[in-house]
């Protein structure tokens, strides 16, 4: 059983589950902490308003009952209930002043001051309350030691503050208030936490789901199946992962073909030379071959075995280099020396064939290298270059040095030349075209002679032109180093 982390679905839910938790935790300290002191500033502007209000309605109160002659004011228990009654559940308002009367000074006091009041008269700031008309404070009710927080506003008669109207509201009344916001935006949150995470399931499962086709063609490509491909999905990365995956069947496509193009070319030429030494061999073992031709037999029994030996090992090297498990064989060689040999191989052929046959050699510093592999490439360029010269045709072979050390050899000739869109086919393994005298190379040398270039720290390049010819040209460096070689 999958476990959901093991999965690109699973880490992509997972990972957005993270960051919409994440998400979810910030948004709701933030707006917690928001509700929070939005709600204690909502609270205290209510209270002081209230407050005010209250001073503002004791003040009137104290007025018309000392100028109706009732004899002073100083509101009851009562009467601060009924006031209470005006503000709310949760608030409680204290008088701060004296017993009001005809000739009584403002500040007297009449009756002894409970704890509360106490404590409120010395927080209260009388020059305060006279200037801001409101004063605003934290305090601790005695006896219980609840926090809370008090609004007091100046109670005014004939222009003097004579006291002062206080209310007080518990700051846990406050916290219940914006807890209950907190508690509603905590949900919704939570809401929408499980919507999120769910369309992001749904999405991801939708936007993976090319990824699962992909999967489905591989298995159908490993078994055999090429004509399998797979649609565009409608997003850059996926149809440009579609796209690759199409070109890389469609490559595969046509290396089968050559690759069973190729068998039926190899099986074709182990074929001859094997009957050609069948048919010899038995008429020797038969006795019909006149004792004049036997030796003629036996020479053409030993060609016929090097041509299969020479094909045998084309497919060896060429196998051996793309497993990357060749190895060179490097030392000092002269480069004179070995451009001269390959080119006087050939000389004969020029004769015979009436090829005028060019050479262009300047001095060639000594080489670090596979002497042998070396003159198999430049053998290889030069017997390509006589199969598709024309007879009294031009084959030229020229060597330079290499601008910082090294060897530059050119093969040219004059033959049909190569169309443009082929160049680069032509070193590919298995490519092989019809010469002009008909004949048909298994179409190795020239990928062989391009990867041993490769191998030697140097490159295989060609340039052409229809109808003129081509140029093959070598590049070697001074010093080969071995190839990394796998197991």
């Amino acid at each position: 059983m999958k476990t959901p982390w093991r999965t690109l679905r699973g880490r992509i839910a997972l990972g957005s589950l993270a960051g919409l938790v994440i998400a979810s935790i910030a948004f709701a300290a933030l707006g917690t902490e928001l509700i929070r002191s939005q709600t204690l500033a909502d609270e205290t502007a209510t209270l002081a308003s209230q407050a005010k209000g209250m001073a503002k309605l004791m003040s009137e109160e104290a007025q018309r009952e000392i100028e109706s002659g009732a004899g002073g004011y100083s509101p009851s228990a009562a009467r601060i209930a009924a006031l209470e009654a005006l503000v709310g559940k949760g608030t409680s308002l204290v008088y701060e002043g004296g017993n009001l009367a005809p000739g009584i000074p403002p500040t007297s006091s009449t009756g002894a001051p409970t704890p509360l009041e106490r404590v409120l008269v010395d927080q209260l700031d009388q020059d305060r309350l006279a200037a801001d008309g409101l004063q605003q404070f934290n305090t601790t009710i005695p006896g219980t030691g609840v926090k809370a927080i008090a609004a007091a506003a100046p109670i005014t008669f004939s222009g003097e503050v004579v006291g002062a109207a206080v209310l007080l509201r518990e700051q846990s009344e406050l916290v219940s208030i914006w807890r209950r916001f907190a508690e509603r935006l905590l949900i919704a949150a939570a809401i929408g936490l499980g919507v999120a995470f769910l369309v992001s399931l749904l999405l991801t499962r939708r936007a993976l789901a090319p990824l699962k086709r992909l999967e489905l063609a591989a298995i159908s490509v490993g078994r055999g199946d090429l004509e399998t491909r797979v649609p565009a999905a409608g997003t850059e990365e996926f149809d440009a992962l579609a796209t690759a995956f199409n070109t890389m069947v469609r490559e595969l496509q046509h290396r089968d073909a050559l690759t069973r193009d190729f068998l039926m070319r190899v099986t074709h030429d182990l074929r001859t030379p094997l009957t050609a030494i069948r048919g010899h061999a038995q008429a020797l073992n038969d006795g019909i071959v006149p004792q004049d031709n036997v030796p003629r037999s036996l020479g053409a029994i030993e060609d016929e075995a090097e041509r299969l030996e020479s094909l045998i090992t084309d497919l060896l090297d060429l196998a051996k280099l793309e497993a990357r498990r060749f190895r060179l064989d490097l030392g000092t060689v002269d480069g004179n020396d070995l451009v001269d040999r390959a080119f006087t191989a050939y000389a004969g052929e020029a004769a015979r064939r009436g090829v005028r046959y060019e050479r262009d050699f300047q001095e060639l510093p000594e080489l670090y290298t596979d002497g042998t592999r070396v003159r198999q490439i430049v053998g290889n360029l030069i017997d390509n270059a006589f199969r598709w010269t024309p007879d009294g045709g031009t084959v030229h072979v020229g060597a330079t040095q290499r601008a910082g050390g090294g060897a530059v050899i050119a093969v040219t000739d004059n033959g049909p030349g190569i169309p443009p869109d082929k160049l680069a086919e032509i070193f590919e393994p298995f490519r092989s075209q019809n010469t002009p005298d008909g004949q048909h190379g298994s179409g190795l040398g020239l990928a062989i002679s391009r990867q041993l270039a490769r191998a030697l720290g140097g490159d295989l390049r060609v340039e052409s032109q229809l109808g003129r010819g081509s140029r093959f040209t070598l590049e070697l460096p001074g010093e080969a180093r071995q190839p990394t070689l796998t197991r």
